[in-house]
C-alpha cells in the first residue's frame, strides 16, 4: 500500500516538534510496509536568487528551505504552489491553487502517482483539498480531525463548514484523533447524511517517555536546563493563544496565592507571529504572577523529553482538543495531570484518579485543582503511577498506527 499524506504540519528545521504526532503516525505505518510520502505545500518561487524581487517567492524559498527532503526515514516532497499575479486579476483561492499543485506535481512524479491513498490532516483545509483532487488522482481519501478543524474554526468562519460537508460527501474514510472528536465532527453533517466517523488515536513511544528514576536525577536534569533551583515545577505546553487556557491559568496561579510560594509554572510555547499570538510574559506581568513563572519559548523534542522528567506537575486548561499529544507524553512521563475536560482528554483520564479534570474556562475550578495536587506529594506520585499505566494500556503509537492500517486495508 503507497500513502501520500496531505498537511501542512509536520516537523521541519525551525519547528522540530510541530506536527510531530502525525510523524509518528506516519512513521509507524511505514514501519508496517506502507510506502509513506509527505506533501508540503509552498510558494513556488524563481530559480537563479529572483525569489528576493517579490514576498510571495520570498516567502516560498524559506519556507522550502526550512522543509527536510526527509525526516526520521520518512520522505518529504515540497510542492510548489504558484500563485497569479496580479491578484487583483486571478482571483482564485488557496485550496483551488492547493489542489492544482497537487495534482499537477502528483501526476508528474512517477513514485506518487500510483499511491492508493491520500490521508489529509484537518478536515477543513487538507481534506477539502483532498476531496477536490481524489477522483482526479484515482485514489481514495481518507481525512481525519484533529480539534481546531471542528471546534474553533467552522465556528469561527461558518463558510467552511461547506468544507466540511463537501469532505463528508466525498471522502472514502473519516477519522477523527478521539471518541468524542467523532462525535463533534458528526455534528456538522446535515440531516439525512449522517455516516460513521472512525477513531484513530495518537501514540507515543514509551521507551522515549518514561518517569524520572530517582530524586537525584530530577534534580540534576533540571539544573542541565536551567530551572530555578531550590523550586517544584508545574509545565503547560501550547501554543499561545486565548484557546489553549493561558489565561485563565495565570489567573488561577495568582488566586492560589502562597500555597505556590515554592512553584514556578514552565510556559512552553512557540513564538507566534499571528494576530491571536498572546504574549505570555507580559500577561504573567499583568496579571501579577511573574515571580512564579518562566517563559521558555520553543524547547527541542529532545530537550523537551528531559525537562518533562524534571518537573512535577502538567497543566492544561484548553477550550477544545482533539487529543492532546502534549498529556499522553506528560502521562507517560508519569506526571500528575490537571487538564480541562475537553475533545478526548476523559478517554485517558479518570477524574482524581488517573489526573485531574476541570471545566474549561473556569478558574475557581483550576485554581481548586492546583492547590489539590500542589499541595499533596504522596496524590501526585499515585496519579503519576496511574497516568504512566494508563498510557502503557492506551496510547502506544504502533499499535495505534496498526489499527488505522487496518481501517485503510478495509475501506
Amino acid at each position: 500500500m503507497k500513502v501520500l499524506i496531505v498537511t501542512n504540519n509536520y516537523p521541519s528545521r525551525n519547528a522540530p516538534k510541530n506536527g510531530i504526532f502525525i510523524h509518528q503516525q506516519v512513521k509507524a505505518l511505514q514501519q508496517l510496509g506502507v510506502e509513506c510520502y509527505v506533501l508540503l505545500l509552498h510558494n513556488w518561487y524563481p530559480p537563479f536568487g529572483l525569489h528576493s524581487l517579490h514576498a510571495n517567492w520570498q516567502q516560498g524559498h524559506e519556507m522550502k528551505s526550512d522543509f527536510f527532503e526527509e525526516y526520521d526515514g520518512v520522505r518529504v516532497h515540497s510542492v510548489p504552489m504558484f500563485v497569479r499575479m496580479p491578484a487583483r486579476l486571478f482571483k482564485d483561492n488557496y485550496y483551488d491553487r492547493a489542489a492544482r499543485s497537487l495534482v499537477t506535481y502528483v501526476k508528474r512524479n512517477d513514485t506518487l502517482k500510483d499511491a492508493d491513498w491520500l490521508y489529509a490532516h484537518f478536515l477543513t483545509d487538507n481534506g477539502y483539498i483532498g476531496a477536490k483532487i481524489k477522483d482526479v488522482l484515482q485514489m481514495k481519501l481518507a481525512a481525519i480531525a484533529r480539534g481546531d478543524d471542528v471546534h474553533a474554526w467552522p465556528e469561527d468562519n461558518p463558510s467552511l463548514v461547506d468544507n466540511l460537508r463537501y469532505v463528508f460527501d466525498r471522502a472514502d474514510l473519516l477519522l477523527a484523533n478521539s471518541g468524542n472528536l467523532a462525535i463533534d465532527t458528526q455534528h456538522w453533517m446535515e440531516a439525512g447524511k449522517k455516516r460513521d466517523v472512525a477513531v484513530a488515536y495518537n501514540g507515543i513511544d514509551h521507551n522515549r517517555f518514561h518517569p524520572v528514576g530517582s530524586k537525584e536525577e530530577q534534580l540534576s536534569l533540571a539544573k542541565k536546563h536551567n530551572l530555578p533551583p531550590g523550586k517544584q515545577y508545574m509545565i503547560c505546553i501550547g501554543t499561545p493563544v486565548a484557546l489553549k487556557g493561558w489565561v485563565e491559568l495565570l489567573e488561577a496561579i495568582k488566586l492560589c496565592g502562597e500555597a505556590l510560594n515554592n512553584w514556578v509554572l514552565l510556559m512552553v510555547a512557540p513564538p507566534r507571529n499571528n494576530k491571536d499570538a498572546i504574549d505570555l510574559q507580559k500577561a504573567a506581568s499583568d496579571i501579577g504572577v511573574s515571580d512564579k513563572t518562566l517563559y521558555m519559548g520553543a524547547v527541542p523534542p529532545s530537550d523537551l523529553i528531559e525537562i518533562l522528567r524534571s518537573v512535577d506537575v502538567f497543566v492544561l486548561p484548553s477550550y477544545n482538543e482533539g487529543m492532546s499529544n502534549a498529556l499522553l507524553e506528560a502521562m507517560a512521563s508519569g506526571l500528575p495531570c490537571i487538564v480541562t475536560e475537553v475533545g478526548g482528554h476523559n478517554e485517558v483520564i479518570v477524574n482524581g484518579h488517573s489526573g485531574m479534570l476541570v471545566p474549561p474556562r473556569n478558574v475557581p475550578a483550576l485554581t481548586t485543582a492546583i492547590l489539590a495536587v500542589t499541595g499533596d506529594e504522596q496524590l501526585r506520585q499515585e496519579m503519576g503511577i496511574k497516568a504512566r499505566e494508563r498510557m502503557i494500556a492506551f496510547a502506544d503509537y504502533k499499535e495505534n498506527s496498526r489499527k488505522l492500517l487496518a481501517l485503510l486495508k478495509t475501506h
